[in-house]
């Protein structure tokens, strides 16, 4: 040292030099090294194909009476005696199995390792998040299950940092696969291969307008598959924590935001109905960079805010295109069941126990009618509307004034009065049920006058739907249940996972695994092929007419009995 004591620059040969730290147990389950190589490989694969082992697989055993008898039983070829068995400190599910005798010490791994860490305990992570279950169900299974205590708040968040990473890789191919189907299915439609129809749709975390997260997705109209989402996020763990101290220190603040912004989980500013319009413009100006194609017609639900914020967008100005606007058929049908509900909810005059009257089943079928009169039509408007009025026109007729004129004639006509008219039978032909009383029939004739309009039929041409857009919300939330709070990473893992099962089945789930490094056995397999057969068969199922037919009739039997409870019952329950 010099006079003021400061050490010397240079290093002395004797001077022992300070261990560089190169990671312990605690840290091995954080590297997402095998994680992340994999994603960038699969970036330029064209396929999402993975090994399946033979010779791999879990059990549950009781640890103690198994190994003690095996050491009870087994004598060591050396030196004679028998070996001893016990366990190393676990490591989440991860441990070490001690074998030892007088001449010999063993250590078996009870898992795989991946790098440093051990294959168990991202496998569980993953297993329970597609349960949609978290840390808590994880360690409460563990715990209850006597394996062990469950797994550290650090590694679970390590191994989900990979499943996200995993994850996302698949989706990224996935989404390419489809928007490419997707091109390819448009043009063979006569239409430009990279102007596409899609239909968007919004979902939020929680029930009403106070959720923190949101997703919205954008299917493809002909391959029916999903060609984009986003996650919207309003909140961020780290901010919020940190806006405590902003007031004390807002230098220290700006600092660290300056690291922190790059990274931010929070991409939303406003209110939570604001997440689906935000979301899906933005989808739309980034469809050209994204996968070089534009989204010339947008299939939407009524409400026309989502629309007219990709009105005000103009995503396609340069191209001088302007996106049109589709109507989803289902909720226009759904509007026609909301309208005519308000209508029996404010004219107490035209529900009751008399004949005639709107009742929750009359309602179903007039709802029912709406949709198929749309659906059987999709070509003309005044088919459309011809056929519309042919319901109302029919529910209003009786034996002394028959109005089927609308109704479709002939021997396979749904109206039974113009099929008997076809087969010459009306001498003895007699309606069965009661026409509509003209109080009610006054009373919705303008709900059929607004939901019959030229400008609202002329959208729905095409019979769109959104139906694939809500049965992938509602898969989403499967695997990031509602009534449990988690992050923004869940619910992009979570709408990862379920656009790679909406669009490719359950196949590319294994390959999820594959990529994090978790070895694919026969009875994983087994049971992705299984699901995948399993969902077939049930679509096929429900896709015929009969399934469909069964399923109305049920739904009309529990309003019929509704309406029966209710009018033997009185009114129980109301506001006041």
């Amino acid at each position: 040292m010099d006079k003021k004591g400061r050490k010397d620059a240079r290093t002395r040969a004797d001077r022992q030099k300070k261990r560089q730290f190169r990671g312990n147990q605690h840290t091995a389950e954080q590297d997402s090294e095998f994680t992340s190589t994999s994603a960038k490989k699969l970036q330029t694969a064209k396929d999402i194909n993975f090994p399946v082992s033979n010779e791999f697989g879990y059990c549950i055993l009781n640890f103690f009476a198994v190994f003690s008898t095996i050491a009870s039983l087994v004598i060591i070829k050396n030196c004679k005696r028998n070996m001893q068995f016990s366990q190393t400190p676990n490591r989440g599910l991860g441990f070490k199995i001690y074998v030892k005798c007088s001449c010999n010490e063993v250590y078996i791994d009870s898992s795989p390792f991946i790098n440093n860490a051990y294959e168990i305990n991202r496998r569980i992570v993953f297993v329970l998040r597609i349960c949609g279950v978290g840390r808590e169900g994880l360690n409460l299974f563990c715990s209850l299950m006597d394996i062990c205590q469950g797994i550290a708040a650090n590694t679970y968040y390590a191994c989900l940092e990979n499943i996200y990473v995993a994850a996302s890789a698949v989706y990224s191919c996935i989404l390419k696969e489809a928007i490419e189907e997707e091109k390819e299915k448009n043009k063979e439609a006569g239409n430009i291969e990279t102007h596409l129809t899609v239909s968007g749709d919004g979902t939020w975390k929680k029930r009403g307008f106070s959720s923190l997260f949101g997703v919205s997705t954008l299917v493809g109209k002909y391959s029916n598959k999903v060609v984009d989402a986003m996650i919207k996020s309003s909140f961020c763990q780290a901010c919020n924590l940190w806006n405590n101290k902003k007031d004390d220190n807002i230098a220290e603040y700006n600092e660290w935001y300056e690291t922190h912004e790059e990274t931010c989980s929070r991409n939303h500013e406003g209110s939570a109905g604001k997440m689906e319009i935000d979301a899906i413009t933005e989808m739309f100006v980034r469809s050209k960079e994204k996968h070089g194609v534009l989204y010339v017609k947008y299939i939407g639900d009524g409400d026309s805010k989502t629309f007219r914020g990709i009105l005000n967008v103009d995503p396609y100005a340069e191209d001088e295109i302007t996106v049109i606007k589709k109507e989803c058929v289902g909720h226009a049908e759904k509007r026609m069941g909301t309208r005519l509900r308000n209508a029996k909810k404010h004219n107490k005059g035209i529900v009751g126990k008399g004949a005639g009257k709107l009742t929750d089943k009359m309602i179903g079928e007039l709802t029912t009618y709406y949709g198929l009169a749309i659906r059987r039509h999709p070509d003309s408007v005044e088919e459309m509307r011809k056929a519309i009025w042919a319901t109302y026109y029919h529910k209003s007729s009786s034996d002394n004034k028959p109005q089927h004129q609308n109704c479709p004639p002939g021997e396979e006509s749904w109206c039974k009065w113009s099929k008997a008219e076809a087969e010459g039978t009306l001498a003895s032909f007699h309606h069965a049920n009661p026409p509509l009383t003209d109080q009610v029939l006054e009373i919705i004739k303008p709900i059929y006058e607004d939901l019959s309009s030229d400008e609202l039929l002329e959208r729905c041409l095409g019979a769109e739907t959104q139906n694939n857009n809500e049965s992938l919300n509602s898969l989403i939330w499967t695997f990031a249940p509602k009534h449990l709070h988690v992050g923004v990473k869940v619910v992009e893992i979570a709408t990862f996972l379920a656009v790679i099962i909406f669009n490719k089945g359950f196949m590319p789930i294994l390959k999820v695994m594959n990529v994090m490094g978790v070895n694919i056995g026969q009875q994983a397999m087994m049971y992705a092929n299984s699901r995948n057969e399993a969902r077939i068969t049930r679509s096929e199922r429900r896709s015929t007419n009969f399934s469909r037919d069964q399923r109305m009739n049920r739904r009309e039997e529990r309003s019929a009995l509704q309406d029966f409870y209710e009018q033997e019952e009185g009114p129980l329950y109301g506001p006041g």
